[in-house]
């Protein structure tokens, strides 16, 4: 029985990854007044349906003697092609 050359398995490969949906990776940027907490879960409301969540960094800034903002970004990968997140701004809600 023959073996398979590599320019076989290159072209199965290619064949396969053809057929799988395409990957997608993104993040989103959200802030708060409120805590850590609150930037993520605005963040969190702006994923795309199928998004996984793969990191999360937040950083607080220092606006003035005692006043804080929380600025947490999500770093996602989804499989659902076309997903996109929404292009509304990241700014806190009135």
């Amino acid at each position: 029985m023959r073996r398979p050359t590599a320019a076989a398995w290159l072209a199965a490969s290619a064949l396969l990854l053809g057929f799988s949906p395409a990957a997608q990776a993104g993040s989103i940027t959200a802030e708060s007044i409120w805590d850590q907490q609150n930037a993520i879960e605005r963040a969190q409301q702006q994923l795309p349906a199928n998004a996984t969540v793969t990191n999360t960094n937040c950083t607080v800034v220092n606006v003035r003697t005692g006043n804080y903002r929380y600025i947490c970004t999500l770093e996602y990968t989804t499989t659902s092609s076309g997903a996109t997140p929404s292009s509304g701004s990241s700014a806190p809600a009135p």
